[in-house]
């Protein structure tokens, strides 16, 4: 039997960036508050609670005043920072610098277009965090599309300024992008009004087709995540799709024995949210439960 850990799975650059800066403040054994889920595995959360950090929602961090509140990799708007200072609370910003890029040039965009009829256009999840932080810098203006039927959202006779949130598939927002296209020569608009942005995290945008090459040889898939990741359940559709035998997890006690028998090439993958550690753990879990 052949395990194989999924080169491409385990958590990207602002998340591991985040986690790591946690662990620091940890070690010094100082309070730690981050607002809103650090990361969407609650096997990671579970962790570094033990560790002593806490998670706190927006209203309850301004209830109780925490000395220190970590900002996770998704972001915050820029109330987030006001409300902060006015309290005086100390902020330890793990915003992915990709994220933090993407705010700038929406703010940008934002302030370019006053007094205009150009509409910001942002592909991604509404109620996501990254989704609300870039909201946040542009004054809740943006049209938000969640897929690409929510292209009949916009006029296409206005200039359009599309941006995607970050981790969001390159592959569905380039789809986007050409039926946007598309639309506009039908309707002879001009197509020089419309501006498109590369705001994808490049570690995220190919994963599904990464993965899709990395499942294609495997004849068992166990796919670790956390349940509230919607990247690890977008994921997860790619390998029920393949018609490979796939099961979901999120905890290695969940591996199951008869899972196995007569399986030669088994697959573990992962959300862009899943710890190595866990991965690790779950190959040694299949690995006692075939003995």
């Amino acid at each position: 039997m052949i395990i194989t850990i999924d080169p491409g799975a385990g958590p990207c650059f602002g998340v591991q960036n985040a986690i790591d800066q946690a662990e620091e403040v940890l070690k010094e054994n100082t309070p730690l508050v981050c607002m809103g889920d650090l990361i969407h595995n609650e096997a990671e959360i579970s962790r570094l609670s033990e560790l002593g950090m806490q998670t706190f929602s927006i209203n309850e961090v301004l209830d109780q005043k925490p000395q220190t509140v970590l900002f996770r990799a998704h972001g915050e708007p820029p109330e987030s920072y006001e409300q902060m200072m006015s309290l005086n609370i100390n902020i330890l910003d793990a915003t992915c610098p990709i994220v933090l890029n993407l705010q700038k040039k929406i703010k940008e965009t934002h302030q370019l277009l006053k007094n205009s009829p150009g509409q910001i256009v942002i592909y991604g999840n509404r109620s996501h965090a990254e989704v609300i932080s870039l909201l946040g810098n542009c004054k809740n203006s943006a049209i938000i599309i969640e897929n690409i039927e929510d292209v009949d959202k916009l006029d296409l006779s206005k200039p359009i300024y599309l941006f995607s949130q970050t981790t969001k598939y390159r592959s569905t927002y380039l789809k986007i992008r050409d039926e946007i296209l598309k639309r506009m020569v039908s309707e002879k608009i001009d197509s020089t009004q419309f501006h498109f942005f590369e705001s994808s995290c490049k570690m995220v945008a190919r994963r599904d087709v990464q993965l899709q090459d990395f499942i294609k040889d495997k004849d068992l898939l166990i796919f670790v995540s956390g349940s509230k990741s919607s990247n690890g359940h977008q994921l997860y559709q790619i390998c029920q799709n393949s018609g490979i035998e796939s099961h979901f997890i999120s905890h290695a006690e969940e591996v199951k024995a008869e899972w196995f028998p007569q399986k030669k090439n088994i697959g573990i993958s992962g959300a862009t949210s899943t710890p190595k550690w866990l991965l690790e753990e779950v190959e040694q879990q299949i690995l006692k439960a075939v003995k």
